[in-house]
């Protein structure tokens, strides 16, 4: 099957420049480029070229700016390739902070009972039944690529309130949106005779990590095929082909190109306990995203963040003043060396030591009346996530027991469901 999808998406092929072979030489030149286009050129070969769009600064840009690096507060805002290293507490610190530092947390949380697209419109985990253009089952989870901005938009226009994004940070400080630690992709130009090549994030640079993107999904004639292995057959690694692509972006895309009424749950992942990364790294990671948070975000938009790592929680929490943060938990359906995963009490415990601002839980485990009233009492938001709240009568029966939002792949359905209870009308968070 494997071999079939490969020589399918080999036969499309025609010569695209900018292959992997040529990548390009200053990571800065990729910087500068926030979104990639395919132009076709007079001779029969289709030219894969970037172009450059830039974005206007912010006020949180001006404070980040002030408080990261003073000297530069003048320059044009751009994604850095170098990791800046922040004192807890000082990522949001400068004169000019006083009118944003009246607004509370409370500010950037969701307003009422919340649909949330799982990485946009729904995460890439099985075979599409419904695919015809892709051939044995190459196409996955309704054909849209997770984690774009394409998903990000057809998840707020079919009714989402928020869209949950995974954030990682490439070998040169550049958050970019993408949920495993790793990516396994095949070259179709048979120059690396089909082999899987196979890298973490945090291995690539920001111009690697690009040009991968770029060759997998938009180029008119794809060189690359991304890999995967998929919850139906979590043994065996297989294409991963969306019938609607789209490029793979960085955190500043999503932050300067999403309509600022979409809120995003960004997820900041360190889950891997295969992979840990050294608490050094993590404050540098964290401060990465933050820092092109405050750079990039609008006052207007709904930022919540989260993580599975109670360290990245506790970090996050100490390093800005503003923005919410969750723990995310599934309350030990799975047991982890890290003893504070393993149940809601022990994510309870860090959210109220910590000051974060609640807990999201894995939705297979419902919360009693009483855990909520808890969660109440201590001024926590309580979200869920999973499979479950997929079925809209589901979610529907969390949101109005009390549970501030679902994170959905189904988002046409479960918001068709809140939409039509007329007890969620008009709710606001507790």
């Amino acid at each position: 099957m494997v071999g079939s999808v490969i020589a399918h998406a080999r036969r499309l092929a025609m010569n695209c420049s900018g292959t992997l072979d040529h990548l390009p030489t200053s990571a800065s030149a990729a910087l500068e480029s926030t979104s990639t286009t395919a132009t076709a050129t007079t001779s029969s070969t289709t030219r894969c070229t970037f172009s450059r769009i830039r974005s206007a600064p912010s006020l949180l840009h001006e404070v980040a700016t002030a408080a990261v690096a003073p000297s530069a507060a003048a320059s044009t805002p751009q994604e850095t390739t170098t990791t800046t290293k922040l004192p807890e507490s000082s990522l949001i610190r400068s004169a000019t902070l006083s009118s944003i530092l009246k607004l509370s947390k409370d500010s950037y949380l969701p307003t009422k009972k919340s649909v949330i697209g799982h990485r946009g419109l729904g995460s890439n985990q099985g075979p599409d039944p419904a695919s015809t253009d892709c051939l044995d089952g190459g196409c996955f989870a309704g054909g849209v690529r997770e984690n774009t901005l394409l998903a990000f938009q057809m998840a707020a226009a079919q009714g989402a309130d928020f869209v949950e994004l995974d954030v990682q940070i490439t070998k040169d400080g550049v958050p970019v949106i993408w949920h495993d630690d790793w990516i396994h992709y095949r070259h179709l130009n048979g120059g690396d005779g089909e082999e899987m090549v196979t890298k973490t994030i945090r291995e690539l640079t920001i111009a690697e990590f690009r040009q991968i993107s770029y060759a997998a999904t938009v180029c008119p004639q794809k060189q690359v095929v991304l890999m995967r292995k998929f919850k139906d057959n979590s043994a065996e690694f297989r294409p991963w082909i969306c019938r609607q692509e789209d490029e793979l972006p960085t955190l500043q895309e999503v932050l300067t190109r999403l309509p600022e009424s979409v809120g995003l749950n960004i997820e900041l992942k360190f889950e891997d306990e295969h992979t840990p990364v050294e608490e050094a790294e993590m404050r540098e990671r964290i401060a990465a995203t933050m820092k092109c948070i405050a750079r990039h975000g609008r006052v207007s938009r709904k930022i919540v963040l989260s993580s599975f790592s109670p360290d990245a929680c506790i970090i996050a929490s100490k390093m800005n003043p503003i923005y919410p943060i969750m723990m995310l938990t599934d309350a030990g359906v799975i047991t982890y060396d890290d003893e504070r995963r393993n149940s809601l009490q022990a994510a309870q415990a860090i959210a109220n030591e910590y000051k974060l601002s609640g807990v999201v839980l894995l939705s297979n485990i419902l919360p009693t009346a009483e855990t909520l009233r808890d969660f109440v009492r201590d001024g926590l938001l309580f979200m869920s996530y999973g499979e479950m709240n997929n079925d809209g009568k589901y979610s529907l029966e969390q949101l109005e027991m009390g549970i501030h939002g679902v994170i959905v792949d189904d988002v046409l359905s479960v918001s068709q469901h809140v939409a039509g209870s007329a007890s969620l009308v008009r709710s606001a968070v507790a």
